[in-house]
């Protein structure tokens, strides 16, 4: 493989045996928080009055990682190898590594398990025990591939350009000034955010940062827990679908949709700060700025998401599954030294069977990002010696905002 391209009713939330139950109050197991605007009339938003389950919970209830990690034995890894081994000796590429010809038997019902985990579980689990300096690269991305691959069937793209892998990472290669950069392009802290079109997230350390760097997550079903306790009005401006979203840069287009929905029995969030609301370098734009609600429904969220926040532990050959749905995350600033250049590589997956129904305000970016098919695809092992500065830069997660007439600065 070659080095850059390898390859509209009231829902209800979960019962007892779902990933978010509700406990109902007497009397008031069906409020009514408030109604959604819409062109048709007002529709009603029926809201519970307290989440339970196991997508409620705070970073006090894992105090280490061993309690959301899923460690390979050496026995465990032999088999990684060996699958390694079979699927390079198949001649294929990387966009055709798949759980039929990347076999894992010994490791099949773990890994089902932890994915199971993610729809009805936790959310989320790391896969400990790989040592990346036992592979090159290019075999560190199809081990990568290949146990992702049991985790979710289809991989999304994450750019115009097709990507399906992206280097989160601040290279010293790079001459582009740091502030001219997507967020996750420098060691800038990154606020908290989910990846707009991504179902479950996954990231590969390739490299820890020197100090820093480090990933937190915070359950969206916990902070939405304790609003409905405090802030029912934050809760009706999350539902209201209209929260405004760029997609183009030149031409400015946007759409409307709410930060978070019910949607077939379930909680679903889709929320960026850096990405509601019109870009900073656009002027004269229609798309509407954030109202004064919308900006303080955003100041609790970040502040109940720090309050209930779990610091991963996550060094070099770790992988994170989590599903990008339930929860919020972020990223310390960092600082790396001469021997060290954090990296992590990203994977947006879809489990067909398992993954959630998408509603269709947040289907924009999904549909993006899984729903074509006939687009090339680009497996690149390392991030491009130059760095081209982007046009339209964003804040975190970047799902980059650009129109196929916008000029690209070199």
């Amino acid at each position: 493989m070659a080095p850059t391209e390898i390859i509209n009713s009231a829902p209800t939330l979960f019962d007892a045996r779902g990933p978010v139950s509700v406990v109902h109050v007497e009397d008031n197991h069906n409020e009514t928080l408030g109604s959604v605007k819409t062109t048709s009339g007002s529709t009603p938003v029926h809201m519970p009055s307290t989440l339970a389950g196991p997508l409620v919970w705070t970073g006090s209830d894992y105090p280490g990682s061993n309690s959301y990690s899923l460690r390979l034995t050496p026995a465990d890894v032999e088999q990684v190898e060996k699958a390694l081994e079979a699927f390079k000796a198949l001649g294929l590429d990387g966009d055709e590594v798949a759980k039929s010809n990347f076999p894992l038997p010994n490791l099949t019902k773990r890994l089902e398990e932890c994915s199971d985990s993610l729809y009805n579980g936790r959310g989320f689990f790391v896969v400990k025990g790989i040592d990346m300096t036992r592979y090159s690269v290019e075999d560190g991305v199809v081990i990568y591939l290949g146990i992702a691959s049991h985790i979710g069937d289809k991989r999304g793209i994450q750019d115009r350009q097709g990507n399906v892998l992206t280097h989160i990472t601040s290279s010293k290669m790079w001459d582009v000034p740091l502030e001219k950069r997507h967020g996750i392009h420098s060691n800038s802290a990154l606020p908290f955010h989910n990846d707009m079109g991504c179902d479950i997230l996954a990231l590969q350390v390739r490299q820890a940062a020197h100090k820093g760097g480090s990933t937190f997550i915070s359950s969206t079903a916990s902070i939405l827990s304790q609003l409905l306790k405090t802030e029912s009005e934050v809760v009706r401006t999350l539902f209201k679908p209209n929260w405004p979203i760029q997609y183009t840069g030149r031409t400015a287009r946007h759409y409307l949709a709410p930060a978070m929905v019910w949607h077939h029995d379930r909680l679903m969030t889709s929320m960026d700060p850096n990405r509601f609301g019109p870009h900073p370098s656009i002027s004269g734009s229609s798309i509407p700025l954030l109202d004064p609600s919308q900006k303080y429904a955003l100041e609790k969220v970040n502040e109940l998401a720090a309050s209930m926040e779990l610091q991963l532990d996550l060094a070099r050959g770790d992988i994170l599954f989590l599903n990008n749905w339930a929860f919020l995350h972020r990223r310390d600033k960092y600082d790396d030294d001469e021997l060290t250049s954090r990296h992590l590589v990203r994977l947006w997956l879809r489990n067909t069977e398992h993954g959630w129904p998408v509603p269709s305000k947040m289907m924009p970016p999904w549909q993006t990002a899984y729903g074509n098919e006939n687009q090339s695809r680009i497996y690149a092992l390392y991030p491009l010696p130059k760095y081209s500065t982007p046009k339209y830069s964003v804040g975190s997660a970047a799902f980059l905002i650009e129109d196929d007439d916008d000029d690209k600065s070199d």
